[in-house]
Order: C-alpha cells, then structure tokens, then sequence
C-alpha cells in the first residue's frame, strides 16, 4: 500500500507541477540566452560554447511537437522545461519519502496509518515549496538549460538513495550504472549536475563502511578527486587525447585526418571491454561496476558528437566552429570566454608583465593534407606581488565598473594591492553575502523587487531601494530598508515584491535541526548537496563585483536541498504534536500547517512568474527586423540584442533576407567567415579582404600607424591591408609580418546619383546626400581588432548598396562616424549617407528622424509584448528596455513637430503611454518631454494632465525619500534631487507660461513643494 501510494502521490505532485509551469509558460522567446538554445535546437546548429547538446537535441523533439506551426516552436520548448521541472518535483518527493521514511520507520516496524501520512505530508509540503520557489519557477518556465539541469540534479540525488534502500539486494549496483549514464548525458546540459557526486559519496560510505574520522576524511577526499577527475581530465581530455592522437597520425604518419581520432576512440573503447572482460573473469566487482559507470558516463557524453557533426555541416549559426579535437577542446573549455583565477592568482591591480605560450592553435590545411600550427593561445604573465591565494578580486574591466565596485565591497582604498582581509571581506560580503544569501533570502523570506541590485551605487552608498531580501515584517524591514508603509508606485505595483514572512525559512530550520536530532549521517548528505550546489559554486564561479544580470538561477539547487528541510518540519511539528493528541490528527495538522508555506509561496510569487502572456523579446526583435529596409544588414551590439532577434529570423521565418551580425561576436573568425556565403534568404556581403584574410590567426588585429599621408580613402586603406606586398607590412617583436594601417583619417566617396538611380535614397533626400564621407578612425588600443576591420571592409566593399542599420548608434563609433549619419528608423538606426534635415530636433542628437517610416511602424506594424496588459509580468529585461524604447517615441516626436506635423505628434504620444503606461513601467525623468511636446503640439489639455501626473508620482516619491532616517540621506540624495530636477522643470520650463486656473493651482503647488529645497 505504501508504495503504491507513494507511486500514485508523487505523480500526482509532479503532474501538478508541471501543468502549473505550462500554464506560466512563456508562449515564446524570452530574454538573454534562450533566443540562442530554442534557435540551435530547432535548426540543428552550434550555441555558444560549451554547448548543451543533450539540450538541444531532446528540445528538437519538442520543436517537432509544433506540428508545423512556427509560432508554436518556442512554446514547446518552453513546455520541454517545464516538464523537465515537474520531473525534478516528482523525484524531489520520492527523495524526501526515502529520508521521511528513515526517520519514523525503525527496522523490522510496520507502517501505521499516521506514519505514511506524516511522510506523505513531509513530502507534500516539501515538493510543493520547491514548486512555487522564486528561482526556480523562474528557471521552470522558458527555454534554458538550468531546468533539465535540475532535473538531473534531482533524478541522481534520488538515485543514490534507491540504491541505498537496495544496497543489500542482487543487482543492487545497476544503480550505480544508472548514475554515471545520468550524469554523462548531464553534461550535455550543464556542469552544475557533477556537484551531486560528494553527497553520492557519502550516502555509499555510510551504507557499506563503518564510519570513523579516518573513514569520514577519505570519503571526502575521494568526492573531491572523483569530481575533479570528470570536471578536469575525463571531460577536457577526450578531446584532448584525440586530437593528440590525429596530430600525430596526421603529420607523423601521413594518414588522412581523423585517423588519429578513430584509433584513438578504437583504443579507448577496446580497454574499457578488456577492462570489463577482465574484472567479470578474476570477479572483481568494484572494477566491473567502476568500468560501466565510465563506459555509461562516456555513452551519455558522446551527445557532444552532435556538435561537431553539426559544425562540419556548415550551419548558419555555427559558433566556434568545433570541426575538429582541437576546436572542440577549445569549445568545451570556453577559452573565448578568459578564466578566472580559483586557488592563486592576480588581483584587479596585477600588471601584465609578459606573455607565454599557452594552448596550441592547430588549423588543418587541406593542400597538404597537414596540421598547420599557427601559434599559441596567450596565457598572461601577471605582476606577482599583485598575486596572492584565493584570488577573489580579479576582473579589470573598468567601463563595466568592476575595479570601482571591488573597491567599495572591499574597502580598499587608492590603487593598492586588496590585502588578504580585504580579499576576504569581498569574498564574505559580496560573494557570498549579496551572491548567494540574498538569493537564499529571496526564495525563503521575501524579495523587495526584481530590478537587479549592485548593492551600492557607483559613490559608495548603499543601495537600499533595488534588489534586497524583504520579509513583510516592517519593524525587520525597515531597520534594514527604511519605510516600508505608503510606498511610491514603483516599489508598490512592482510585480516582483514578495513577501514571505521568514515562514519558508522557519520551517526549513525546524526540519534541518529535526532531522540532525534524529539522523546525522542524512543529515550530512543533505548539507553536502546544499553546499555544493550553493556556496561551492560562488567559489568555484569566482563572480565579478558587477553582473550583468542576477545569478540565482546558477545555486537554485542548494534551495533544493533546504526544501528537504522544509518538508521534514512537517515530521518534527508531528512529534511534537504527538505529545497532546493522537499521532494520526497530529500528522494530518502538522501536514495542513506546513502546507501553508507553499500556499504563500504559490499566492505571492504566481503574479511575476506567470509569464504565458509576456512577449516582450519576440514583439521588440520583431520591431527591430520589421524597422530593416529589404536586403539589410542589421548590426547588433550584443548577446542580448541577438539571440531574440535570431529566435525570430531562425524559427519564425521573420525578415529572412536580413543578414544579422553580432558585434560582440564578430572579433571571432568563425562569426565573420559565414558572412561570405549565402543564407536564408540573405546574400553574401562584399569584402575587399579574402576570406582566408580573416580565418583563424590572420589579421587578429591590425596596427594603426599614422605615416602622414593624409587623409585616405577608405577603399584605398583597405586595399592596402589586403596588399600582398612586403612594404605593407610591419615586424612584431617575434618576427613576423603585421598588418598596419597608414592613417586614422579616412573618408569615403558616395556616389549620389548611382544611390538615386537604384532607389537607396528617395528624392527628397538626394539633396542631403554627401558627396565625401570624412571621419576619424579611432580603434582601440591603437590597433584595429578584427571585428573593426570588418565593418571598416563592410562600408568601403559594399558602396551602400544594401541598407546598414544598427541596433546600439553607438556600437560602431570607432570605426564609423555614427554620431554624424546614424538616423531613426524605427526602433534601430540606419547608416545613411545623408545629413538629416531634423537631426537638431532631437534632444538625443545623431542624425535625426526618418519621420515618415518610422510613424508608419510604429503605428500599423510594431508590436509591443502585451506590455500594457495588467496580468502581463514585466520582466527585469523588459524594464530595462522600454526606457528606451520610450525615448526613442520621445526623437520621432520632435522630429514630427519640427516638421510641423502636429497631429502626428500627438497621436505617436498617444500610442506611448497606451503601450508603456506607467503602473506597468513607471516613467521616468524623460516624461518631461512629453509634456513638453503635447504643449507644443497644440495639446494642452493632454500636457496638462500628463504634467499633473507627474508632479502627484514625484511629489510621492519625494516626501517618501524624505521619511527616511538621516542616516539614509546620503544614500537617496540623487534620487531627491532627479524629483526636484523634473518638478522643477515642470513648474519653470514646462508650465510657466500657460494661464490655465488649473495650471496656476498646480504651479502654486509646486512653488511650496520647491521653495527652499533649491536654488534657480
């Protein structure tokens, strides 16, 4: 009966569970890497490194589940996580059925009626708070790898313990075999599933050995050796070994390529069957079981074979380019990506002091059938007094505000060396203080909003507005947050403000402490897999003092392991329970009270975790696509401006004959060689440099060495780099000929009336066509990297015979002159070779509005995510995007009122706030300018109420900053002063002049609120 039931609830839960993750489910694409995993999953191509091949082939099943459909796609995909995340609830609670049974069943007892039900509720309660958690639901609902990875996570955890209850039947150690194939086939995921292994370790130990000092520190030396043996020989060394093995049978032998690899993998696969033949003939069972774990692990592993096949096909996206042993270690080791220091290395003030060789680079030409080495990785040599043990401050990525935060977290002063205390005290309160406890805090207290925290602001000042944990508890909350009653409305209506009352907490402790009294060993287990999966990991990552986004998905497992805890408290209130009343209604009371704890967590975190109606990164790529002129070539800045943009082109057949290109990609020779074929329904682009020029260790970057020559045309330069003759080259310290190029100043000529004839420029811009684009090239450095030269070859190759837009005007400014011919369309600029006539109606500068295109789109064709929906979740990514995209209404207004299109104007203003209204995205200081153009477009009746508006939001948000204690004063200071900034603008710029008996109250108002808080 037990184990029916158990069979039957679990399923129940998991079904549960899973059908609320479908009915959240984003019904598309999302934000940051998902655009890329739904994208590669469904054409069959190469992410970014190191790839999710088990991913990505088990989410192309699902893609096929869209019967055809290619709106669908995402959608099943997203279901694919969702699934996978009702499978992790389903095993979560046979785990906790497994060690709730431990607890309350001695040996040779028979179960009672009120003992499967305090186990059953254990397990309920547990299941379902892990359920309805912040992170993980987050994770739960959308295309990305960190759901299958939890449910790796959850099906070994939950392996080893079946094992533990059969370990002293027959065939008990398939299990074991069972494991390795698990975790084999994880890795095609993600790596967090390896830190399962120690808590493995122990749960075999503490079944099959007597524990002892000695014993308990041998096991915990073997976990370590058996997750660094995967993490750093078993995974890195295939590859590693095969390619070895082709070099050698290539270049040595003179067989053809590949060779090396098949012997190689021949080799291998024949010493693990002798392995295997030999262990089953002298019966030795530890090394048989030992043997098939490895040859299960391998079989699971080998999905990254997909990759490299898929590579050698040539896909569109084809990051990489992992074609061989050689490229796939690189792949798999994310080289492109740098390292971080873990045990010893440099600070954020060590200087390079040199270079060595690192990793060799091998290429294989196919005139002489060779392996060609074109030099080394570089490994830096660091100043070794900057180093030290434990390095935790070590980015120097200043624009990025690293060095800056490191200094403020640590405080170390000046330019020094951190000191080991500082080092430590970064460590204890950033990285794992604001990196993991807050994300603890998060899930198990509450959360203040979803607009990511730095924890301080660049000054120094603690940010106590943005990102903290909140319980609910004033009198706690406002010792650490100051107000917390009559709150302004972008702290009330922010989806993300949850509060949970320390209850999830609370009973995590009961059940941590409950079991500790009942069971250590467990106990133990359970902590492992906490740490492992949480503080572990923000060692191991080494986190930077500035992310570019919250990181909690990345420990969502330790939050796993507390929820063991949180269902075992059901067990403890039942014993306790026990000693007033009868055990069955005591584990029937103690199951309905710890049910509360999911009950809030579902009631507080539903609102901004039920994504099925937010389309926000679809509708704003779409508007990005649909802005291309036919036959474009749309540049974007970064990962985030791309894989949503490529979700659309690649999935959804949307704008086919765009070419998009990934600027912080394309220093990459793997991203710029495509750009010489065809795709899709998009033509190659021209270059003046071969593609050879731009293939692997050509041209990685190019000097800039000004020979007073002039000013140059830019053709001429590149003509020039792409020159076979000596005289164009330079020596680099090694002896080897460099590229240089002879001028920073460079123009080029445009041809106007070949524009005109071909219908790149209408008429009425002809007359604002240049005849000699002149500029400045920059670059960095005082060198050009080879994405700088590539757009440098893109412009003087293609004469603008196809349309340049880009989705950052500023992403280019080194080698382009953005700022002069960067023009409007739409929500991206264009690059065009005329001088705007309204380029100074703009408070944004550049090159002013096409006007007439862009109202077109953004009236009849943009879509803009259901943002103005009330049950629409407005993700962080979101909120960080529709101030733009709100400015860039605000440039498409003025340019219509300088072209005196008054009633246009309007009705663009109209169409913002309808699309972006405040309670969903609060405005901003830039809503001044709307009043500003409602007034100037004749529509004073809508800028006076827009102005009222905006005087009651923040007159609020003033007097709420100044109900803050004294010591909170300095922290708030710029957010008091930007309210003053834009009530004072309206009451002195806007509103000053209009005699309106509401506008005089209004200004009266004003004039009290502003009285002798500033100076004009």
């Amino acid at each position: 009966l037990y184990t029916r039931l158990n069979n039957i609830i679990g399923w129940v839960v998991g079904l549960i569970a899973c059908a609320v993750y479908v009915m959240t489910a984003e019904r598309t694409v999302s934000w940051w890497d998902c655009g890329e995993y739904i994208s590669t999953a469904f054409k069959l191509e190469v992410g970014h490194p190191p790839g999710a091949p088990t991913f990505q082939l088990i989410g192309n099943l699902f893609s096929k589940l869209a019967g055809g459909d290619l709106s669908q796609v995402g959608f099943m995909v997203n279901c694919m996580s969702a699934i996978c995340s009702g499978l992790c609830i389903l095993f979560l609670f046979w785990s906790i059925t497994m060690l709730a049974k431990k607890l309350v069943l001695k040996s040779g007892e028979e179960f009672t009626t009120a003992k499967m039900c305090v186990i059953f509720g254990s397990a309920l309660v547990g299941a379902f708070a892990y359920t309805f958690t912040d992170s993980f639901w987050f994770s739960a609902v959308e295309g990305e790898v960190y759901a299958m990875s939890s449910f790796f996570t959850a099906i070994t955890f939950w392996a080893i313990l079946k094992w533990e209850s059969v370990a002293d039947q027959p065939r008990h150690l398939r299990w074991l075999v069972l494991i390795g194939f698990l975790i084999g086939l994880s890795i095609g995921v993600h790596l967090l599933n390896l830190l399962v292994l120690p808590a493995m370790v122990f749960v075999i130990y503490y079944k099959k050995y007597k524990t002892s000092t000695k014993g308990f520190w041998y096991a915990l030396a073997i976990s370590g050796v058996l997750l660094g043996l995967i993490l750093w020989v078993i995974i890195p060394y295939t590859a590693n070994f095969a390619g070895k093995f082709d070099l050698f049978f290539v270049n040595t032998l003179g067989l053809p390529f590949n060779t090396g690899t098949y012997f190689f993998f021949a080799l291998l696969i024949g010493g693990i069957v002798y392995g295997i033949l030999y262990a089953i003939r002298k019966k030795k069972v530890v090394l048989h079981t030992i043997l098939l774990s490895f040859a299960f692990l391998l079989i699971g592993y080998s999905t990254f074979f997909i990759i490299v096949i898929r590579s050698c096909a040539g896909v569109p996206i084809n990051e990489n380019e992992p074609k061989n042993s050689y490229s796939l270690l690189s792949y798999l080791n994310r080289e492109q990506y740098g390292s971080r220091p873990l045990f010893y290395g440099e600070y954020f003030t060590a200087p390079i002091i040199g270079t060595k060789e690192g990793s060799p680079i091998y290429v294989r030409d196919y005139t002489t059938q060779k392996y060609n080495k074109i030099g080394n990785n570089p490994d830096y040599i660091y100043d070794p007094a900057h180093c030290g043990l434990l390095p935790r401050m070590h980015s120097r990525q200043s624009d990025r505000g690293d060095i800056q935060y490191y200094k403020i977290w640590s405080g170390t002063p000046g330019d020094r060396k951190p000191s080991a205390a500082e080092n430590l005290r970064f460590l204890f309160k950033y990285q794992i203080g604001w990196e993991y406890m807050r994300y603890f805090m998060w899930n198990f207290v509450g959360r203040q909003n979803n607009i990511q925290g730095l924890g301080y602001d660049g000054a120094g000042n603690r940010d106590i507005l943005n990102g903290n944990w909140l319980s609910g508890i004033n009198f706690v909350d406002e010792a650490r947050l100051g107000p917390q009653s009559d709150l302004p409305d972008f702290q009330k209506n922010n989806q993300g403000r949850n509060t949970y009352y320390f209850l999830p907490l609370i009973f995590g402790l009961i059940g941590l402490f409950y079991q500790w009294k009942k069971d250590k060993k467990d106990t133990f287990i359970v902590f492992l897999l906490f740490f492992m999966t949480g503080i572990a990991i923000v060692l191991y990552l080494n986190q930077p003092s500035v992310e570019p986004r919250e990181r909690d998905y990345s420990v969502v497992g330790s939050f796993y392991a507390f929820a063991i805890w949180i269902g075992l408290s059901v067990m403890a209130i039942s014993e306790f329970m026990t000693k007033k009343m009868k055990a069955y209604p005591a584990a029937a009371i103690a199951t309905v009270l710890g049910l509360t704890v999911p009950t809030l967590l579902c009631a507080q975190n539903w609102d901004d975790h039920d994504r099925s109606r937010m389309r926000s990164a679809h509708d704003f790529s779409h508007n990005t696509l649909e802005s291309c002129e036919p036959n474009s070539v749309l540049i974007c800045n970064g990962d985030n401006d791309t894989f949503p943009v490529w979700y659309c082109q690649e999935v959804e057949n949307i704008r086919p004959d765009v070419r998009v290109i990934n600027a912080a990609l394309a220093g990459s020779y793997w991203h710029i060689i495509p750009l010489f074929k065809h795709v899709y329904e998009a033509a190659p682009l021209k270059f003046t440099l071969t593609k050879e020029q731009y293939d692997q260790g050509n041209n990685d970057y190019v000097v800039i060495q000004d020979r007073n020559v002039g000013r140059k045309n830019l053709k001429e330069v590149m003509q020039f780099i792409a020159s076979d003759n000596p005289q164009t080259r330079l020596m680099d310290r090694g002896g080897s000929p460099l590229n240089f190029v002879p001028t920073s100043k460079v123009s080029l000529k445009i041809d106007r009336e070949r524009l005109l004839q071909l219908g790149l420029i209408t008429p009425e811009q002809y007359p604002y066509a240049v005849t000699d684009m002149q500029w400045d090239i920059s670059g960095r450095g005082g060198a050009l990297y080879r994405s700088d030269l590539a757009f440098l070859d893109i412009l003087a190759s293609n004469d603008f015979e196809r349309p340049i837009f880009l989705t950052s005007p500023y992403a280019q400014r080194n080698v382009w002159p953005v700022s002069d011919f960067a023009e409007l369309n739409g929500s991206i600029h264009k690059f065009a070779p005329y001088r705007n006539p309204n380029r100074a109606s703009t408070h944004g500068g550049l090159n002013g509005v096409n006007t007439d295109r862009s109202y077109d789109l953004v009236m009849n064709k943009f879509k803009w995510g259901n943002v103005n929906d009330p049950k629409v979740y407005i993700d962080p990514e979101t909120m960080r995007n529709v101030p733009g995209e709100r400015s860039k209404f605000i440039f498409l207004v003025q340019a219509l009122i300088a072209e005196g299109k008054n009633d246009s104007a309007i009705a663009v203003m109209d169409r913002c706030i309808e699309v972006f209204p405040h309670n969903k995205v609060p405005f901003d200081r830039n809503a001044i300018f709307f009043v500003q153009c409602y007034l100037q477009a004749g529509a004073q009746e809508k800028g006076i109420a827009l102005a009222t508006q905006l005087v009651n939001i923040y007159e609020n948000d003033f007097f709420y900053y100044e109900r803050f204690p004294q010591k909170y004063q300095k922290l708030l200071k710029n957010r008091s002063e930007e309210c003053i900034h834009v009530l004072a603008s309206l009451r002195y710029q806007m509103l000053a002049d209009i005699s309106d008996d509401s506008v005089k109250t209004l200004n009266d108002r004003l004039d009290m609120l502003l009285e002798n808080r500033v100076q004009f």
